[in-house]
């Protein structure tokens, strides 16, 4: 029984989960110009390293984990059409979660339940995506607000007079705005499998696919297209 995840908010990466949550490959492309092009290919290299079939359809799956951003339009479309199309041809659920939610979860892990985290990750345009939470049992996360896109310095000041701790790639973009942020981690795809056993456990039976842009495509068809 294994579990493919694919995550393209932040570059792409895809993983290979066991049953019991351990990771069995990871691969990964950073430049946001090419990852969708070679998604496909992350895929059949993450199943390979794995000591599975490259061919999805042969390697045994029983669920697809992807996130749902937020991110941008391309590269967020991109994992979830590859996402749903690889569910199809498996025969297996696609399951959706917020990557925001992911990322959480990964940071909180290491401080007191009662801790309250914003995640904050870069929007371009001078902006970040952020969520704020606090921890839901040991493998979840409740979300206080969001997702939502504001500037830095709006998100900061928002959340002035309350003690959170901030988290993500966004804070190193705007490290002039949350300078006293938790160190950047790369992002686990065990968390991720955790998070979703622990809301099918929950009775969870709703996730979504549905891609989190939270504003239009920087590029739009115009009016006569």
């Amino acid at each position: 029984m294994t579990t493919l995840c694919i995550d393209t908010s932040f570059g792409a990466t895809v993983a290979v989960v066991s049953e019991s949550g351990q990771v069995l490959s990871v691969v990964s492309e950073e430049s946001s110009k090419a990852h969708a092009e070679r998604l496909s290919l992350l895929v059949c290299e993450a199943l390979e390293k794995a000591g599975l079939p490259a061919q999805a359809k042969q390697a045994g799956l029983t669920q697809v984990i992807v996130g749902t951003g937020p991110a941008p339009f391309t590269g967020l479309r991109a994992g979830l059409v590859t996402a749903r199309v690889l569910g199809k041809v498996c025969g297996v659920p696609v399951r959706g979660v917020c990557s925001l939610d992911v990322i959480a979860r990964q940071y909180l892990d290491s401080f007191p339940s009662d801790q309250e985290l914003v995640v904050v990750t870069d929007a371009r345009r001078k902006e970040v995506y952020f969520g704020h939470y606090r921890e839901n049992g040991p493998d979840d996360v409740l979300r206080l607000d969001g997702p939502q896109v504001a500037s830095a310095a709006d998100v900061a000041n928002q959340f002035m007079a309350r003690p959170v701790k901030y988290a993500g790639a966004g804070t190193q973009v705007y490290s002039e705005v949350f300078s006293s942020a938790i160190p950047l981690q790369p992002l686990r795809f065990e968390v991720a499998y955790r998070l979703v056993k622990a809301r099918l456990q929950a009775g969870e039976t709703d996730f979504n696919t549905e891609p989190l842009y939270l504003r239009r495509p920087d590029v739009h068809p115009g009016k006569n297209a």
